[in-house]
């Protein structure tokens, strides 16, 4: 009997310890007025970041990475999908992968990527089924994402900001976006 309770508390005590490694694995649930070494920049929606402490009782440190072109970080080299910008300073030298910590307000992030979508997802269907069948964003990679939107616009008659937050999304969750093993 001790022998099971002890296999049974050590196996409780290995999941409780993992379920606190991936709590720090978080998501920005809207785009995010951050300071990133002492500069204005902003975090934009989904970006997944690792949260490495609290600040304080309203905000956290977090850290990301992505590649630099000037003053913002990118997922890729192709510059498919923002990661954060800053104002008055760059990042470092363009092409290069840089890791990067902001202090956030706790309230911007997110435990589940899914959730931060909901609204955009509700976009998306409702405008691009209004003549076909909607391809799932996982379907497409977010350069094909690229294509088909430039294609579609026209045909949704969607205004700039509309496009950026049906793109945004898309790109998002797409195959190769933000988190593959996160989606449905």
């Amino acid at each position: 009997m001790k022998a099971i309770l002890k296999k049974l508390l050590i196996t409780l005590l290995a999941v409780g310890s993992f379920s606190l490694l991936s709590a720090n694995e978080m998501y920005i649930f809207q785009t995010a007025d951050v300071k990133i070494d002492n500069n204005k920049a902003k975090l934009y929606i989904g970006t997944p970041v690792k949260v490495l402490k609290d600040v304080d009782d309203k905000n956290s440190l977090v850290e990301f990475s992505g590649m630099v072109f000037a003053n913002k970080l990118y997922i890729n080299k192709d510059k498919s999908l923002l990661l954060a910008s800053v104002e008055k300073s760059t990042f470092g030298k363009d092409g290069e992968i840089k890791k990067v910590q902001a202090i956030i307000e706790k309230g911007y992030l997110a435990n589940n990527p899914l959730e931060i979508w909901e609204e955009h997802e509700e976009f998306f269907y409702e405008n691009c089924t209004q003549c076909h069948a909607a391809h799932a964003p996982t379907e497409h990679s977010m350069l094909e994402w690229d294509a088909i939107l430039q294609t579609m616009n026209g045909f949704a008659q969607l205004d700039a900001q509309e496009a950026a937050y049906l793109a945004r999304f898309v790109k998002a969750t797409s195959n190769n976006g933000f988190y593959p093993k996160a989606k449905k």
